[in-house]
């Protein structure tokens, strides 16, 4: 059997950067659907409004939650570019008293509680990826 047939003949490798990549796209597209396409923190319509675009921002951040709370879609808020990159970064004890508010009426979750649910524990699989990617397929209707 020659060389190049025996390479084709073998299973496809599993890249986790790019199902990274790919759940991460599904994951920002169904927070934004979810909020309707507008900020959570100044209501602007990103609809209306295309140069603001607006950002899925993680609640609590990917460096202590993890894989488990990237693609965790109660994780995200959506956020317009200003108050994601100036508006956040300018007024944190603004932004944490919106957040926690936010949460309490819209995942009815308190920030401890939902920091301590995302904890990252799972190995991080072929599995697990195709799991949450079905998870967020279904959240956003099976589109």
């Amino acid at each position: 059997m020659s060389k190049k047939l025996q390479k084709s003949s073998k299973a496809k490798k599993f890249k986790k950067s790019t199902a990274r990549k790919k759940l991460h796209a599904m994951w920002s597209e169904s927070v934004r659907q979810r909020d309707g396409y507008a900020c959570q923190w100044c209501l602007q319509d990103g609809r209306r409004n295309v140069s603001l675009k607006h950002h899925a921002h993680h609640i609590v951040p990917r460096s202590v939650s993890g894989t488990t709370g990237a693609f965790d879609v109660d994780n995200g808020i959506t956020l317009c570019y200003p108050c994601h990159l100036f508006r956040l970064k300018s007024y944190i004890d603004e932004y944490i008293e919106f957040r926690n508010k936010w949460l309490a009426e819209n995942i009815y979750i308190d920030y401890i509680t939902l920091r301590d649910r995302l904890k990252p524990i799972t190995k991080f699989t072929e599995e697990f990826y195709e799991q949450r990617r079905l998870s967020l397929v279904k959240i956003r209707g099976g589109k």
